[in-house]
């Protein structure tokens, strides 16, 4: 299951005064696109609630709201935040790997590799 850094906790309670919610917290679900050579993407937005069949994640006080859908896309995921000279914003890394089967890659012969997104049917991954 997704983890939050401490520094990603510190960071949602901040914007979350900041917009006079909270008691709120995050929710990332899985965003529009396909699952590309990236893997699936993720958004996040601020909610008030968790929903029905939610994972409800925390750290230091810091709420994240995950659906089961998303939540085994996501696997061991870390919610992080970085801030550096491109910019700042939230990240979903994976420290242990990504999931079985949740990434992609090109094979010997150029198409998606046995197992990853896009082999089987049709590809779907940018290799070739």
């Amino acid at each position: 299951m997704i983890t939050i850094t401490d520094v990603a906790a510190d960071k949602i309670k901040e914007i979350l005064k900041a917009e006079g919610m909270p008691q709120a917290g995050l929710r990332v679900f899985t965003g529009g696109g396909g699952c590309g050579c990236s893997g699936p993407t993720f958004e996040i937005a601020i909610d008030d609630k968790a929903g029905d069949g939610d994972t409800v994640v925390e750290n230091k006080g810091a709420k994240l709201y995950v659906d089961a859908e998303t939540a085994g896309k996501l696997g061991t995921a870390e919610l992080g935040f970085i801030s550096d000279e491109r910019g700042e914003g939230f990240v979903i890394g994976y420290p242990n790997g990504a999931p079985q089967g949740g990434s992609c890659g090109c094979g010997p012969d150029g198409g998606p590799k046995e197992g990853g997104c896009g082999s089987g049917s049709g590809g779907g991954c940018a290799c070739g």
